[in-house]
């Protein structure tokens, strides 16, 4: 299946290549051109697609990493450092939902 083959690393590798080809792209903020209509399409659905792929990459990670909590020598280290990547994965979706909705309210008014 393909979804087992969605590690965190090539999650984070391809937000890598996409934010960097997304600047490359788009046009600056303070200039006043526009992009292409095809170019903002595609650049919402490879957003779309890696706001969907990257709760999946994290939760595969999350339970795998919790599962090992009972064999890890150093179990406290380990909860505590596991509870602090929990936190930030859980902000970083918030900012990826943060700017899915600030992007339809602000192209819906």
């Amino acid at each position: 299946m393909l979804l087992s083959r969605l590690t965190l690393g090539r999650i984070a590798f391809a937000w890598a290549i996409f934010l960097w080809s997304a600047a490359l792209v788009l046009p600056l903020l303070d200039s006043h051109t526009r992009a292409h209509p095809l170019v903002k399409a595609v650049v919402a659905v490879v957003y779309a697609s890696f706001f969907i792929g990257t709760p999946i990459a994290l939760a595969t990670y999350f339970n795998h990493a919790w599962r090992r909590v009972s064999a890890v020598p150093n179990r406290t280290t380990y909860v505590i450092w596991l509870s602090l990547e929990s936190i930030a994965a859980m902000g970083f979706l918030g900012l990826l939902a943060y700017t899915i909705i600030t992007f339809a309210v602000a192209h819906l008014r």
